[in-house]
């Protein structure tokens, strides 16, 4: 119950990239995250670190595989 619970509000933080297959965690040194965006290296529609909660993004990919549109 607790994980199901934590995954809706890391999702409505986050957005899309919360289970997205681009998506990579990145720690600062001070304990802050931030998402990058790992399309940024190979396109440039998409933005490195992009504003959060993306509601929105035609790179979305399901971590189980599958492209899903909201």
């Amino acid at each position: 119950m607790a994980n199901a619970t934590e995954a809706r509000l890391e999702r409505e933080r986050t957005g899309l990239c919360a289970d997205c297959v681009h998506a990579r965690r990145v720690e600062s040194s001070r304990g802050s995250l931030f998402l990058l965006c790992e399309l940024s290296r190979s396109d440039p529609r998409f933005t490195k670190y992009p504003r959060l909660p993306v509601l929105s993004c035609p790179g979305y990919q399901n971590n189980l595989g599958s492209a899903e549109s909201p």
